[in-house]
């Protein structure tokens, strides 16, 4: 007869345990060095010869919208703190304008409770507002928006 040498549930438990906390931090280090080094890892590539920016980025589809330009109290944007109401519980914050149509927006003076139909795209938040001095950052939802086009409604 051979004897077998069974362990108990606990010890085997006990074992794996063990194992685990020892062998965890070395993949957690291991996880590291790799990430580490995959980061340096385009150096030289043409990929990555461009180095990142903080421009806006914008959607693909430019949304119309017919808006009250309101005074909002700690706001930012392009025409200081005027933004858009488009009747949602989101003010639409002018954010940057389209290169090509620059030129024609820059010459509406934008004043509160002015009625437009602006064409825009969604923006990506950058950090060119962050050290404007003003009270506090507006704490109410607002979407960044990238006018592309203004058109006067009635003043």
């Amino acid at each position: 007869m051979s004897k077998f040498n069974l362990k108990s549930k606990q010890e085997i438990i006990g074992s794996a345990k063990r194992a685990f906390s020892i062998s965890f931090p070395f993949y957690v280090f291991a996880l590291g060095v790799l990430l580490a080094f995959s980061a340096f890892q385009c150096e030289g590539e043409e990929w990555c010869a461009e180095p990142p920016t903080c421009e806006v980025i914008e959607s693909e589809v430019i949304n119309v919208a017919e808006i009250t330009v309101e005074q909002v109290i700690c706001g930012t944007g392009l025409w200081d703190n005027l933004w858009f109401n488009d009747g949602s519980e989101v003010y639409l914050q002018p954010y940057s304008l389209d290169e090509n149509a620059k030129a024609e927006i820059e010459k509406i003076e934008i004043k509160d409770k002015m009625n437009l139909k602006v064409y825009f795209q969604y923006a990506q938040k950058d950090k060119r507002y962050d050290d404007a001095v003003i009270c506090m950052a507006y704490v109410g939802e607002k979407n960044p928006i990238k006018i592309m086009a203004i058109e006067v409604i009635n003043n």
